[in-house]
């Protein structure tokens, strides 16, 4: 009697042209310990790690080992050169897909470089980058334990070049994002990606998501109804304005595409590109919230 009601169920959800949603419970989990592990030595073992320096060379390095460990995931460096008001920059992007049961596939990113201060000597950015790092490599893990595959092909992107120099334009920021979308945009891989998520600043201790105004509804209306039944303490808001992030370039190739970021980090914003980002003022628990919240996005990602 159960199964049949629990596949009528299903029958009326598909005819309805919605899929039912997927248990919060069984799907895959990070570890908050791992995830300060991964902050720490981001923040510990790579500083200075801004774009073009020695320091972010080895951080890429890096990442790139701590995700392949287990073999499971295909983990690619992407190195490309650009212009920048400092000169010529070799960028890295880094990849780690794993496959799903379908061809479509989702994005998830972060960026791993921070801004650049000549005058802010010991600059932590523990969670303006190393926040996002450690989220990803803790969702790469929790995938490498998890008995099933994901529903979607999954693209992992740790993203060089997001922090501008001095102003954003286009040859200051966003400069790994940009070149990934306009590749894939142009050798047609895009065209399979049903979404991307994007995770930046994620490790505030008072943490509040402040999504960017122009979050597509239907990820939007999906955040709220996990939000609502799976993580009712975790407090989130639309701006009034948009966001310039490593998002903004695949939302121009036409990906639905979320920011999930908390730009409301210290009182004003205090701590945002200051002394103040450092390990003291971020949370693994945080981190591990949005991460949380990230799979079940992906598991139930809407069609574009």
């Amino acid at each position: 009697m159960i199964r049949n009601l629990l596949t009528s169920a299903l029958l009326l959800g598909l005819a309805a042209g919605c899929s039912p949603e997927v248990p919060f419970e069984t799907l895959p989990k990070t570890d908050a310990a791992l995830i300060r592990k991964y902050a720490e030595d981001s923040v510990r073992l790579f500083p200075g790690r801004h774009s073009g320096s020695p320091s972010i060379a080895r951080y890429a390095e890096w990442i790139r080992a701590t995700a392949a460990e287990s073999g499971k995931f295909k983990v690619s460096v992407l190195p490309f050169r650009e212009q920048t008001p400092a000169g010529e920059i070799e960028f890295r992007n880094i990849t780690a897909e794993i496959p799903g049961r379908s061809r479509e596939w989702v994005l998830v990113g972060a960026h791993y470089d921070a801004k650049r201060f000549l005058t802010l000597p010991g600059f932590q950015a523990a969670n303006d980058g190393a926040s996002g790092v450690a989220a990803l490599l803790a969702m790469i893990r929790a995938l490498e334990k998890y008995p099933e595959k994901p529903p979607f092909s999954l693209r992992f992107v740790f993203f060089d070049g997001e922090e501008c120099l001095y102003q954003y334009n286009e040859r200051d920021g966003l400069h790994g994002s940009r070149f990934l979308a306009a590749e894939w945009a142009k050798n047609g891989e895009l065209r399979n990606c049903r979404a991307m998520i994007l995770l930046d600043m994620v490790g505030d201790r008072d943490l509040n998501l402040t999504l960017p105004a122009d979050t597509p509804s239907s990820l939007l209306n999906l955040l709220k109804r996990i939000t609502e039944k799976h993580l009712p303490t975790l407090r989130y808001s639309k701006l009034e304005y948009n966001m310039l992030d490593d998002h903004v370039p695949f939302q121009k190739q036409g990906i639905p595409a979320i920011d999930l970021i908390d730009f409301d980090y210290g009182p004003q914003n205090s701590y945002w590109h200051t002394a103040g980002d450092t390990l003291d003022n971020i949370s693994a628990e945080s981190i591990r919230t949005v991460a949380d919240l990230a799979f079940a996005l992906i598991w139930n990602a809407p069609s574009k």
